[in-house]
């Protein structure tokens, strides 16, 4: 069962927001059928495009609620207003509902099973009930997978890619997906440039050594083309683009399929490698390094046995060095969310070290 609708908000913008006559209305019962529900937040909140919440809920028995779920995922709007904000203006959160709604059904790796995705394309708002997925292991990017655990996602990359491999004419019919024709996407990178400069102008950037402003200076001045004039042409296929380990879980009982992929607010058109590279980009930068190479060379070795022809490890290199380079852009994207913690500045330096560390461990001649 699924209920999807973009016309109005007619749902929760906030966890205080759900009401039991809603989840009625979600499920098609009676608000007597619900006899309770409860919402809770979890004890740490990892997201930044949404924010996630856990539903328990107590049904009488019936049949008109004979196998309705027990528990569920919520995922509402951010409470931060300038991430709110950035959310609304980019769509992300709609592109999200709507991936569930169109793309989810079609797309061959494990996803979180989706009960409701509704969203509104004028004001920018939307609300994912989900399928409870708590029960499974979580990653952090402070316990990162181990390597037999980093090479299920690459091969479950791999599938994805393979499936959507070359076949963009299908992929933009669907607003859920960007590419570099797309208008949230144009006047994103039409934005870079200005991002950049607050980002650099701003305290975020105090821990710099001059030579890494330098750099950053030198990626701000070419983001914009490589978002548009740039960006690739051939071997496209559907990217998920907050492809991260926090954003994976690992069902242990299925370790034949264990990998299930959360958080689908970001699909775009692009190199399947530019998602290899965000993954590997946000790991612990010693871990990246030795993981790396072999890594590669197992995604390389899994398109190629999902039916990819013509692609050689030459071209995915190319592709992930360029991959590199776009990661950037979530270094700017600082200024819209509240850093105010010392952990969470803390955390924004160790990600801005590995995501420059990692162009220069992987860019050849100038660049681009």
């Amino acid at each position: 069962m699924l209920v999807s609708s973009h016309h109005i908000d007619n749902f929760p913008l906030a966890l205080a927001e759900v009401s039991k006559p809603w989840l009625a209305s979600v499920f098609k019962v009676s608000v007597d059928d619900l006899l309770d529900f409860r919402v809770t937040a979890p004890k740490i909140d990892r997201g930044y495009g949404s924010k996630v919440g856990f539903i328990s809920l107590s049904w009488a028995p019936g049949v008109r609620t004979q196998g309705l779920p027990a528990t569920l995922a919520i995922k509402v709007m951010p409470e931060y207003s300038a991430t709110a904000d950035m959310v609304r203006q980019r769509r992300t959160f709609c592109r999200e509902a709507r991936f569930y709604a169109e793309l989810a059904a079609q797309t061959p790796v494990r996803i979180p099973k989706v009960y409701a995705a509704l969203w509104n394309d004028e004001t920018g708002n939307a609300v994912l009930l989900l399928q409870d997925c708590s029960v499974l292991r979580r990653f952090s990017f402070f316990d990162p997978p181990r390597f037999k655990e980093l090479a299920r996602v690459i091969d479950t990359a791999a599938r994805l890619h393979g499936h959507w491999w070359q076949r963009e004419t299908e992929l933009v019919a669907s607003e859920a997906v960007m590419g570099p024709t797309h208008a949230v996407w144009t006047q994103w990178a039409s934005e870079m440039a200005n991002s950049w400069s607050a980002w650099l102008e701003s305290p975020l950037a105090a821990f710099l050594p001059v030579e890494w402003r330098g750099l950053c200076i030198d990626i701000a001045a070419t983001a914009e083309k490589r978002m548009t004039t740039d960006w690739p042409t051939r071997n496209l296929t559907m990217c998920h683009m907050d492809f991260h380990c926090q954003n994976v879980f690992f069902d242990q009982a299925k370790i034949s399929d264990s990998i299930v992929i959360f958080d689908w607010d970001g699909c775009h058109l692009g190199c399947g490698a530019h998602d290899i590279a965000y993954f590997l980009g946000l790991l612990p930068l010693t871990l990246r390094r030795q993981v790396e190479t072999p890594l590669l060379h197992r995604y390389h070795r899994k398109l190629l046995q999902a039916g990819v022809r013509d692609y050689d490890f030459a071209n995915l290199k190319a592709d992930y060095a360029f991959g590199c380079l776009f990661n950037t852009f979530l270094i700017p994207m600082q200024l819209a969310l509240d850093l105010s913690q010392p952990q969470a500045q803390a955390d924004a330096e160790r990600m801005v070290v590995g995501l420059l560390q990692m162009v220069l461990d992987n860019q050849e001649g100038p660049m681009m």
